[in-house]
């Protein structure tokens, strides 16, 4: 396991996008009205935002990030660094954090990093980026942390297993450095075995794309696919998330001697199923009602950008007003999985833009 303790780093504020087309679940071709219900109910996805082929993960995050540095009132030539977290980038090549340097108007002395990473991408990025500011002494001073994804459309419009799962979002993070930030903690675990539970066959170079690639196989059941296409099985993932998700969080509060009753605010967990996040708060004896805030029934799961897309969605009042902690906690693609303990004080939160 990987433990992290970051200081002098404080977070400034968090902003979301998301697109205006709405998706519900009862308009998905692929189900019956009363599978529909069943679905709204079981796995507690309502509707979801869904980008059109003109707009990437980027045009989201860049328009979190425009309305984000203006409320903070930086000036963009003291951004120091940006990192962007994806697994739907613009391009193979060039990575998308120097593109986005460009549309931001950001100094040419601003260090850019792509992070390929799902769900657990903003847990990452957060630790990447704050260790990053930390370590070299104030002369990052401002940086940015740009996480998002446009999963939909990546899905077969044939399988009703993933497409109705998938929503898209980008958001954009501040961070600064400040002798006086409270430390930021995390932890991280990988389990490479498992990468065959959640991956596109045919989307690298270990097996290019070719004209196969594009033929539909019928899997029963109301699924087809092709190699191209996202491909989960959610017969292994719900075991081990309800499983590694509350054993990964007492690991976390153990070893810093956190009371989840009086040292914790709120539980921002990944929102990927209504059950799945109801029988981790079970295991752990969570205040549920006032304690762990979900977004699951507006946007569904939107890979590694869901935690702050909560943080603005459903706590945008508390982050604004008063100081917070909180536990953030991602089971998710790789395997990977972790925990962060988030500080904040009166951060800047804008209101969530749909573009």
């Amino acid at each position: 396991m990987a433990y992290f303790t970051v200081d002098k780093v404080a977070f400034r504020g968090v902003a979301a996008c998301v697109p205006k087309t709405v998706l519900r679940t009862e308009d998905i071709s692929l189900f019956t009205q009363e599978e529909a219900q069943k679905f709204n109910e079981q796995v507690g996805i309502f509707r979801r935002h869904i980008a059109d082929e003109s707009v990437c993960t980027s045009d989201l995050c860049y328009e979190a990030a425009v309305k984000l540095i203006e409320e903070l009132h930086w000036e963009r030539k003291d951004i120091d660094a940006l990192v962007f977290v994806s697994t739907t980038p613009d391009y193979r090549t060039p990575a998308t954090s120097c593109i986005l340097q460009d549309r931001l108007g950001l100094s040419t002395n601003c260090f850019t990093l792509d992070i390929s990473l799902g769900c657990c991408g903003y847990l990452h990025g957060l630790t990447v980026l704050s260790s990053l500011i930390s370590a070299n002494h104030g002369l990052i001073k401002k940086a940015l942390l740009l996480v998002g994804d446009t999963l939909y459309r990546t899905s077969s419009p044939y399988d009703k297993s993933r497409l109705p799962l998938f929503g898209d979002a980008g958001t954009a993070s501040a961070l600064e450095y400040d002798d006086n930030a409270p430390a930021l903690d995390s932890l991280s675990h990988t389990d490479g075995s498992f990468h065959l539970v959640t991956i596109t066959p045919d989307s690298g170079f270990r097996h290019p794309v070719t004209l196969e690639s594009f033929i539909y196989e019928d899997y029963g059941d109301g699924i087809k696919r092709a190699r191209i296409h996202g491909n989960m099985n959610g017969l292994d993932v719900f075991p081990f998330a309800i499983k590694q998700g509350p054993k990964v969080m007492n690991e976390f509060m153990e070893h810093y001697g956190i009371d989840r009753d009086k040292d914790v605010d709120y539980f921002l967990f990944h929102q990927a199923n209504l059950q799945i996040m109801k029988i981790v708060d079970k295991k752990l004896k969570i205040d549920e009602k006032n304690k762990v805030p979900f977004a699951i029934e507006d946007f569904g799961n939107t890979s590694c950008a869901c935690i702050p897309l909560v943080m603005v969605s459903r706590i945008r009042e508390q982050l604004q007003t008063k100081p917070l902690t909180m536990l953030l906690s991602v089971v998710g693609v790789g395997f990977t999985w972790g925990v962060v303990r988030l500080k904040t004080n009166k951060i800047v939160c804008p209101e969530l833009i749909e573009l």
